[in-house]
């Protein structure tokens, strides 16, 4: 799997666009603010959340509760910054329309500062693939989040953030300001 490299990650900055009519931005604020305002995550707020996650996608969602209890209990547990292990994450995709991608999205706006959206984008960038075989692993996405958590404290990196903030003309954190260049980086 490819490193991210602050060096790279500078370059990228350079180019780096806002439209400010893209929906996707628009909508990411009202996502965020959602999940702030609860604090301990119930059934109506997965299958809410679930469903916006989906409206970010070009499939439909197949939402499975049969396992209520112990998805709730993912979800919260994601809420409190523990990352969660391979096992969770594969319940938790399994779940979501067996799709790590959208348990990805929904992970990040429940907590922003830790899990960074998954997509096939990001995946190409971060593998150097250009398939998309290893997107479904836990395993994939768990080293990916943690290679974005270490980047993140690179000293170079505030002002690659600080940047993004100021051309999205509102704060994201982090963990979302390296996930949106990486996928704005990947053509």
């Amino acid at each position: 799997m490819r490193q991210l490299k602050i060096e790279n990650l500078k370059k990228e900055i350079e180019s780096f666009k806002v439209d400010e009519k893209n929906s996707y931005l628009n909508s990411y604020q009202e996502f965020i603010e959602y999940f702030d305002e609860v604090s301990k995550i119930e059934k109506h707020h997965l299958i809410i959340s679930s469903h916006f996650v989906y409206g970010w996608m070009p499939t439909i969602l197949k939402l499975k509760l049969t396992n209520l209890d112990e998805i709730l209990l993912i979800l919260n547990k994601a809420k409190t910054d523990k990352v969660l292990n391979t096992e969770e994450l594969e319940k938790l995709r399994f779940s979501i329309n067996n799709s790590l991608v959208g348990a990805s999205k929904l992970l990040h706006f429940i907590n922003p500062g830790i899990y960074p959206i998954w997509d096939s984008k990001i995946f190409k960038y971060w593998s150097g693939n250009k398939s998309i075989y290893g997107i479904q692993k836990p395993e994939n996405y768990l080293e990916f989040t943690n290679q974005v958590n270490n980047t993140i404290q690179h000293t170079d990196f505030t002002e690659i953030h600080k940047k993004i903030n100021n051309l999205l003309n509102y704060n994201v954190s982090p963990v979302r300001a390296l996930e949106l260049l990486i996928f704005q980086s990947y053509n």
